[in-house]
């Protein structure tokens, strides 16, 4: 077996275990966030925006505000499926943001 042929072999098997989720709206210059986002199950539009912004050039902890206006606006069954798969980028735009609206979803998703 060639190399070519190992290689769609694994990325088959890879395919089946983890169930990759091919989006409509994704293509090769897609962020590897946004396609990881894509995967755990939340919203394409979503997993998009949030990816593109963080990926803004120089983007630091600091400017966390520019991520918040996408994860805001996740709906009510994305917002807490972002906030467990990703807890990491809520605790820093909560900590550097103190967003009043972040605090009013996140105590709506924690304390329920």
């Amino acid at each position: 077996m060639d190399w070519e042929a190992r290689k769609e072999s694994l990325l088959e098997t890879f395919e089946t275990i983890y169930k990759f989720r091919d989006s409509a709206i994704t293509d090769d210059d897609t962020s590897v966030f946004a396609h990881s986002l894509i995967d755990r199950g939340l919203a394409d539009t979503r997993a998009l925006a949030i990816a593109e912004k963080l990926e803004m050039p120089d983007l630091t902890i600091y400017q966390m505000r520019e991520a918040l206006t996408p994860i805001l606006a996740c709906d009510s069954s994305n917002f807490p499926w972002l906030v467990k798969l990703e807890p990491r980028l809520i605790y820093l735009c909560l900590k550097y943001t103190g967003d009043r609206a972040l605090i009013e979803r996140l105590e709506g998703v924690l304390n329920d």
